[in-house]
């Protein structure tokens, strides 16, 4: 048995100098888009397709891209989709680059001014062939693809910001529930005292305690300072207060209004979930808000035909009024 494996490798090292004669690996980019936008950076897919024609396996370190906005160099990404290939085969690998937007607007003059930016992407990649008389140490292979993605500078904000008590039939079903013996009139005026800044006229219970709803309704307004457009049908979305989940859902009551979106969100939360910090928020009539969401944004069809998903993580602080 090894003597057949050791002949079979020497008949292979023994052919590979003329095979290589005609015969060489080949390197395509054989897909390329965008594939994600964040309101901090952009993602871009590539998958690269290598084909090798000898009786041994290839690796390599991967490619070598340099990303150039408006005419300016920004971001160089090395050993992207290493991958080995191997004997008389072809392998397909998708791998990601992300570009992030303060990189760009620093480099990029008039950056609030522009709407979609011209980028060039030159990509290189050598693939090293096996150490046999004939082959030279590698074989390299040079790209250049262009694509224009949207300038964005964002800013997110969370307004008109409202909290409704419940009825008194709900929270004398939840009194109930909870088995208290509580005044459902005095609980009801404390959970309203609350929820306006004021200290309850009488504690007589943590509204806490209660399994009530509350009806929510704000505003989340998104932003772009510079002059690519962000629309988007429908928006998923979680809001966090003073570092509290409070609702999480999908709102399509969406408008724009030039380079702003403003989605409106009414949705339900637990009287449970009336934390020490949520709290905070109704007796301070200020805090901060992280807002988590989710979109399908439509670009021109030169940069993606169909929607790309948009995914944003944001805060900042917001006042009740």
């Amino acid at each position: 048995m090894k003597r057949t494996l050791a002949a079979l490798l020497a008949a292979a090292l023994i052919s590979l100098p003329a095979f290589a004669q005609f015969a060489k690996p080949t390197a395509e980019i054989t897909k390329f888009r965008v594939e994600a936008i964040s309101l901090r950076d952009i993602t871009f897919l590539f998958e690269l397709t290598v084909k090798n024609p000898y009786p041994l396996g290839l690796s390599f370190s991967g490619m070598t891209l340099d990303f150039s906005v408006e005419g300016s160099k920004v971001f160089t990404a090395a050993g992207k989709g290493g991958f080995s290939v191997g004997a008389r085969s072809s392998k397909a690998q998708a791998f990601t680059v992300t570009l992030a937007y303060d990189a760009v607007a620093k480099l990029v003059k008039d950056y609030a001014t522009k709407d979609y930016l011209a980028t060039v992407i030159d990509g290189t990649l050598a693939i090293p062939l096996p150490k046999i008389p004939g082959l030279p140490k590698d074989i390299a292979f040079s790209y250049r693809l262009e694509k224009k993605i949207p300038a964005i500078k964002p800013r997110l904000a969370v307004t008109g910001f409202t909290v409704t008590p419940p009825s008194a039939e709900e929270v004398a079903k939840a009194i109930a529930k909870a088995g208290k013996k509580v005044d459902a009139a005095k609980a009801r005026a404390a959970i309203a005292d609350l929820l306006a800044g004021k200290k309850p006229a009488a504690a007589v219970i943590d509204p806490a305690e209660l399994d009530v709803p509350l009806r929510v309704s704000f505003t989340i307004e998104v932003a772009n300072e510079a002059k690519a457009p962000l629309g988007f049908a429908k928006l998923g979305y979680e809001l966090f207060v003073n570092g509290e989940s409070l609702v999480a859902g999908e709102s399509t009551e969406v408008r724009r209004e030039g380079s702003r979106t403003f989605v409106t969100v009414t949705s339900v939360f637990s009287a449970k979930k009336l934390s020490k910090g949520v709290k905070a928020l109704f007796s301070d009539r200020k805090g901060t808000f992280r807002v988590v969401g989710a979109a399908a944004l439509q670009l021109p069809a030169e940069i993606r035909s169909d929607p790309v998903p948009l995914a944003f993580d944001e805060g900042g602080s917001f006042s009740l009024k």
